[in-house]
């Protein structure tokens, strides 16, 4: 494995620092260890892997996206990802990224995607697109506040039913993630500078609370229709599916009957507070 040579904006922080080793896939061992990692990441009780490792390494091989993520010499998270076109033109499509639990909170997530980011300035993509759950607040916060990013859609039911040991028994709703890769914004949490959410100051501008908490920990939605929203999730969905499935499923479709109107409206989440609110805008013109 050779490390990337990231030679334009966000450079400085794609490789992160000696601790942490994010290098690209250039052998099918390597492509084994990204998916074997992977792997464990998302276990299935049929022990399959999240993709067959030969198709990862023919996607490295054609020239698209795969690295692992390295401390101490163990191979800790990797990343997979390929080129796509949409309306908006050509985009680096990242269908895969995790980090070994015992090794989250080191910064290896965050090292990955700008090692991400400068692959795809680079090869002249000006956007990365991916999907995450988005009733999982911290990784909302990570996407918005920590990478520069935004949710622009809304899919029901994505992926179907998984059997991954993470999301079973529920519907795999997830938000698309745009993160404009040249972006003030980008360019800013590439430097280690990151865009705070205050929750507070949107209020005082008017915000309106279309998705909140009620007293018992359940969703209580309103309408609105002005653009400035603000939209409440669960401090912790996973703990709240092992706890009580039906509440879950409950904030489910609340977050579903609230985000699709708002972003077939030209609505995208423009932050996220570290207390589980996500601020919906309409973006300003590109």
């Amino acid at each position: 494995m050779t490390q990337t040579d990231a030679s334009r904006a966000g450079a400085g922080m794609a490789a992160g620092d000696a601790a942490v080793m994010v290098e690209l896939v250039h052998s099918e061992k390597d492509a084994r260890a990204a998916v074997a990692v992977l792997a464990r990441i998302w276990p299935r009780e049929d022990g399959a892997e999240p993709l067959p490792p030969e198709l990862a390494w023919a996607f490295a091989h054609s020239g698209n996206y795969v690295t692992v993520a390295s401390r101490a010499g163990e191979v800790v998270g990797a990343a997979i990802g390929f080129r796509g076109h949409d309306a908006d033109g050509d985009v680096l499509h990242s269908h895969i990224t995790g980090v070994l639990s015992g090794s989250q909170g080191h910064g290896v997530g965050y090292r990955l995607k700008q090692h991400q980011r400068s692959w795809a300035l680079a090869e002249g993509l000006g956007r990365v697109t991916w999907t995450f759950d988005p009733l999982v607040a911290r990784n909302g916060y990570f996407n918005v506040v920590k990478l520069g990013a935004q949710l622009t859609r809304y899919y029901v039911d994505f992926y179907g039913p998984m059997d991954d040991g993470i999301n079973n028994g529920d519907e795999t709703d997830r938000c698309l993630v745009t993160w404009r890769v040249e972006s003030p914004r980008a360019n800013a949490a590439a430097r280690g500078t990151f865009t705070a959410t205050d929750v507070d100051a949107f209020r005082a501008r008017g915000a309106v609370e279309v998705l909140k908490r009620d007293a018992s920990g359940g969703p209580v939605a309103q309408p609105a229709e002005a653009d400035l929203r603000l939209v409440q999730v669960p401090a912790d969905i996973v703990a709240l599916r092992h706890r009580d499935p039906r509440l879950a499923q409950s904030w489910r479709l609340a977050l579903r009957e609230t985000l699709v109107p708002a972003f077939a409206e030209g609505l995208e989440v423009v932050g996220v507070g570290r207390d589980g609110w996500y601020v919906v805008d309409r973006p300003p013109p590109s």
